[in-house]
């Protein structure tokens, strides 16, 4: 049963499918997403029914299928976004990795694969964008805000 439930989780937090024009800081990671405030963070993850850590510039939560790390500043919002997938259920660490390329596609930057709005000339996602990368081997996602300038 517990495997049904984590793949039902993962399934749900890929449904929104695939992403074409792919913008990083327009991603969502189970309805959070960047810039969204501190008091909104908690909202929604209090609407999932997800219990929270909170401290100065962070919150982590564990989720059916992962444990959640959000990074916070008083200034931007939410920076960063860090989901460390557990890979419990059907099709383990390959079913995770497959719904993700599934979801996002092909990513802009192979290694480690990453999506961003415009590669460089050394065929890398710039730091001043935002990312959304992914580390199969720890089944991790982050999604970051990239360098940030004073609005």
């Amino acid at each position: 049963m517990r495997r049904v439930a984590s793949t039902i989780a993962i399934a749900a937090f890929l449904a929104a499918g695939p992403l074409y024009a792919f913008e990083a800081a327009g991603t969502d990671i189970i309805g959070l997403h960047l810039g969204m405030s501190e008091s909104d963070v908690v909202a929604e993850l209090a609407h999932q029914g997800y219990a929270m850590v909170r401290a100065p510039g962070w919150i982590t939560s564990d989720t059916k299928d992962g444990r959640l790390r959000v990074v916070l500043s008083a200034e931007y919002g939410v920076t960063g976004i860090t989901y460390v997938f557990s890979g419990r259920g059907v099709g383990g660490p390959a079913g995770v990795r497959e719904a993700i390329l599934t979801r996002f596609g092909n990513p802009d930057q192979a290694t480690p694969p990453t999506w961003c709005r415009a590669v460089g000339r050394d065929g890398l996602c710039p730091a001043d964008q935002a990312t959304l990368t992914f580390w199969p081997e720890s089944l991790t996602m982050r999604l970051a805000a990239g360098r940030l300038r004073a609005p």
